[in-house]
Order: C-alpha cells, then sequence, then structure tokens
C-alpha cells in the first residue's frame, strides 16, 4: 500500500501531477471572489463554467460561492447548441471556460454583454489527457484567471448570508431530454450542518483522509462530494479523466480512504486482467460508494468479492438528494435493492393513476427528500415539481418495494417496452445479459416492431475485452432466463455504447442511430 503519511500534512488537491495546498486554493478563490464581485456578480447570480477536471474548478466554484452566486457547471462534450441553451435559460452573463472550450462558449453566448473569463490549460493536464499542447497558450481574445487574480491581492470580504445564496442551482443530467434547472430554496444554518454533516459521514469524508474524484466535476454527484470534501480538510485526488488502472494505481499509492464512482466504472474495473488488478492493493478504501444508474447484480456481487464491506451504494434525485443507502452485507440479503429510505426519506410506488401499490407491485416510484432536504421547483416554474401525492416527486423511474421497505429500480418510466400489450422492463433483460459473463455494458431499448407488436426488444451489448460473444450464444443463454418475449429480437454486439462520464447512458441516441439505418 502507499504512503498514508498524508494524514498528519495539510491538505492539498492533486491533478495531473500538480500539487496545491487546500489553504492556497481557498486564498486564490477569495480573490477570484473580489474580482467576480467588482465584475459585477452579485449574490443570487450565475456563473457558468466550462471546465476540464482540474484543480481551477474547484477554485472558481469555492470562488462563485463565497460572491453568493450559482455556479452553473456545463458538460464538457456538450456542442455550442446544448451550450447556448443552458447559459440562456440559466441567464448566466459571465462564462469560465478552459482555453480548449472558448470557441464553442464564443459561438453559444445569447447576449453581446456576456463576459468570457479564459483559464489557461497547464502543460501537465494536456499531456495526461493526450489534448494538443498548444492549448497551453491562452486565445488572447479575453481575460485570463490569472489576470484577474492578480489584479486583486486580497480576498472578498464576508458578504451577508451569501451561502445561503450559493446553494441554488443544479441540471438535471439531460440524458433523457434538455437538462432541467432544479432551484433549492436557501437553507438555514441547521440544515446546512445536517446536509454536510450526514454527507460526510455516510460517504466517509474525513479530515486529512484521503479521496479520489474519478468522475467529471460538472456533474453534481463528484461535484458535491469534491466541495465537501474541501470543507472537511480531506486531501483530494482528481482524475482529468477516467482510467481503470490509473484509478488502482491511484487508490494503491495515495492508500485512498474514498472514491464515487459508478456503475459503469465497477464493471471497467472488473474487465481488468487478473495479473492487472492482483498489483494493487485497496485495503485502504472504506467507503467506494456508487449510484447514479443501476448496477446490474452480476456486477455489484463481483464488486463485493473484490471491496468487500466498502462498496456502499445510495439512490436519490437532484430535485429531492439522496434518498436510500445499502451496504453491501444489506445487499447480499436483498440483491438487487438499491436499499431503503434514511433521515426521514420516504419512498412510495403508485400506479399512473398516482395511486399507492402494494409492497411487490411495480409501478412508478415517488420520493420524498430527508427531513432537512430544502424544497425545491424548476426553475422558471412557480411550484414544485409536480406530482399526484403531494410532498412527494415522481422520479421518472420505475420500481417496487419488498415487504421490509427495500427499493428494486425496474428502469425508467420513459424507457419501458410495450410488445403486444405487455410491459417489458429493459433492466430485467439488462440483468440476465450481464449475468451471462463477458459483457462489459449493455443497453436494453424499445424499437418499431415491423409487425403489429408496436415496439420490439432490442440490446446492443459491449464485450468485455477477449471475450467471445455471438448473437446466437446470446439469446441461447437468455432463452433458459427469460420469458421469449423478453428475449431481444434485435440484438448487436458493438463496440462501444454512448454512455456520459456520469454513468448515464443516452438510450435514444442508439434508437436514432437504428432508425437513421432504417
Amino acid at each position: 500500500m502507499g504512503d498514508a503519511s498524508g494524514s498528519m500534512s495539510p491538505p492539498t488537491i492533486t491533478c495531473a501531477g500538480r500539487v496545491r495546498a487546500q489553504a492556497e486554493a481557498h486564498q486564490r478563490a477569495g480573490r477570484l471572489a473580489a474580482a467576480l464581485a467588482e465584475a459585477g456578480v452579485r449574490p443570487g447570480d450565475r456563473v457558468a463554467m466550462m471546465i476540464r477536471n482540474d484543480i481551477e474548478f474547484l477554485e472558481v466554484s469555492l470562488a462563485v460561492a463565497v460572491c453568493g452566486a450559482n455556479s452553473v457547471p456545463i458538460a464538457t462534450h456538450w456542442r455550442a447548441s446544448e451550450v447556448a441553451h443552458v447559459l440562456a435559460d440559466s441567464g448566466a452573463r459571465l462564462v469560465i471556460a478552459h482555453t480548449e472550450f472558448i470557441e464553442t462558449v464564443e459561438q453559444a453566448v445569447p447576449h453581446e454583454d456576456t463576459t468570457i473569463l479564459e483559464i489557461t490549460m497547464p502543460a501537465e493536464l494536456l499531456a495526461e489527457t493526450g489534448l494538443d499542447a498548444t492549448l497551453a497558450e491562452p486565445t488572447g481574445r479575453h481575460a485570463t484567471l490569472e489576470q484577474w487574480i492578480e489584479a486583486h491581492p486580497a480576498p472578498l470580504g464576508r458578504i451577508e448570508a451569501s451561502r445561503d445564496d450559493s446553494t441554488g442551482l443544479i441540471y438535471t443530467s439531460g440524458t433523457t431530454g434538455r437538462p432541467k434547472a432544479v432551484l433549492r430554496e436557501k437553507m438555514t444554518p441547521h440544515q446546512w450542518l445536517s446536509v454536510a454533516g450526514g454527507a460526510a459521514r455516510r460517504l466517509g469524508l474525513t479530515p486529512r483522509g484521503q479521496a479520489v474524484i474519478p468522475g467529471p466535476l460538472y456533474h453534481a454527484s463528484p461535484n458535491g462530494i469534491a466541495t465537501l470534501a474541501l470543507r472537511v480538510g480531506t486531501h483530494l485526488t482528481i482524475m482529468p479523466r477516467w482510467d481503470a488502472e490509473q484509478f488502482l494505481r491511484i487508490v494503491d499509492e495515495r492508500a485512498i480512504n474514498q472514491a464515487k464512482v459508478v456503475p459503469t466504472m465497477l464493471s471497467r474495473l472488473l474487465s481488468l486482467p487478473e495479473d492487472v488488478r492482483a498489483r494493487y492493493d485497496v485495503s485502504s478504501l472504506t467507503h467506494l460508494i456508487h449510484s447514479s444508474a443501476p448496477c446490474p447484480p452480476a456486477v455489484k456481487r463481483a464488486a463485493i468479492d473484490w471491496f468487500g464491506d466498502a462498496l456502499i451504494e445510495y439512490y436519490g434525485c437532484a430535485e429531492a438528494g439522496t434518498i436510500t443507502w445499502i451496504r453491501a452485507e444489506e445487499w447480499l440479503a436483498h440483491p438487487g435493492s438499491v436499499g431503503r429510505p434514511t433521515d426521514g426519506a420516504a419512498v412510495l410506488i403508485a400506479d399512473d393513476a398516482g395511486d399507492p401499490l402494494p409492497a411487490g407491485q411495480t409501478g412508478q416510484v415517488l420520493v420524498r427528500g430527508a427531513d432537512y432536504w430544502p424544497k425545491c421547483r424548476y426553475l422558471h416554474d412557480t411550484g414544485e415539481p409536480d406530482c399526484a401525492i403531494p410532498g412527494f416527486l415522481a422520479t421518472g423511474d420505475r420500481g417496487y418495494l419488498d415487504e421490509e421497505g427495500y427499493l428494486y429500480l425496474t428502469g425508467r418510466t420513459s424507457e419501458v417496452i410495450v410488445s403486444g400489450g405487455v410491459h417489458v422492463y429493459p433492466a430485467e433483460i439488462e440483468n440476465a445479459i450481464m449475468a451471462l459473463g463477458g459483457v462489459e455494458d449493455v443497453a436494453v431499448f424499445g424499437v418499431a416492431h415491423p409487425g403489429d407488436l408496436g415496439e420490439a426488444v432490442a440490446a446492443h451489448i459491449l464485450p468485455r475485452p477477449g471475450a467471445k460473444l455471438t448473437e446466437d450464444g446470446v439469446r441461447a443463454g437468455l432463452a433458459a432466463q427469460l420469458a421469449a418475449h423478453k428475449v431481444p429480437r434485435v440484438l448487436r454486439i458493438v463496440a462501444e455504447l454512448p454512455r456520459d462520464e456520469a454513468g448515464k447512458i443516452h438510450k435514444r441516441r442508439l434508437r436514432a442511430r437504428m432508425s437513421d439505418a432504417g
């Protein structure tokens, strides 16, 4: 195992070989906040960010919060039209972006008076991500982050209630449509302490502990964990991009205690050859958290065999926060579950008319946030997100509860396949395919049926490296597990699947590809 002596040293942020003391990062953030305030940023304003995983991402986030403004992270793979939607929707008049994205931002800004602040990209980041080394030179068309910081030697003074004003705006992932902005009401000091304290405890973040951020910081979960780790004083290592073996190397060398991954990352870790996995000591991990997408039981069992009690799962959403938690030993007693509600959160299963269903029956998943979770509404809407049952939110997921109150997900409402009048749930088929062995990832979705069935079941399967999968072999393996109408009529072995860096799969892209192909 690596050297854990960092537990005795002041907390740092590390990315692509660059190391910065967290105290220095906070100081730089305070100076940047002074520059933002001078530029007209006020409490409640929105500041957009299009920044790769790097130390400056966190400094900008901290600076925006010091001003009482809302940071609006933008996915780094989005095109100008998608960026333009978020800028117009949020009303952001200041965009802070890495040099790599300046041209995209320039195409996207909806107002001539929008200010663009450029972050020059460090050579270390460019080298690790394989990007063009010329991106280390700024475009010269905009002021740079360092110029703004250097022009303000003193940090911004305290702004009354700035922390309360800075909690507001977060966008949903947008995998099934355009991202929606969720606006959270101001939190009381008690709510702040409850949210931060409860999350730090469950996530395993401790002062002078070691955490790694392998996911994209523009996504709510890695962003929230990194920000909380800075408040706690946990040493942070940020991965510029996901790489399975590099993740294990970091865990080993830095004696990592805490990491947050998604099921796709777990599956890719399991795809590493046995001798590669054996090179790295992962025993320092006490909290290997996963969420964001359902985890196939075959992947979960294999991950528990490897990581043991460190593997912990939660389920939640941007609108209501974290709802359920489940530890490894609980999952083994309730395989397939995403856990039970905690801290006053609640789950109900309802039919399409909004009437509650008993245990064991599948319906739409309705949730209520923890006791301390702030009320939310969608930006531009006047009320809370709609739901037939007051106080609850319709998540768009489908699932059921067992007699002990454990939640099981069967898929998204928008993804249910109606074939010959029968509802088919993609998650059941995906789990069966993952259990066949040799499968790294899979997506099951509905496509138009040429006859009278309405929809047919389609599956795209990504094999593990070296696996020899065939369509006939997959169908034969499924025939013993599934009813005939659930076995995919359309089955393709593919070289990649369109998942984003947060683990969300874009099934509408797969449907569009098949439609385009005829």
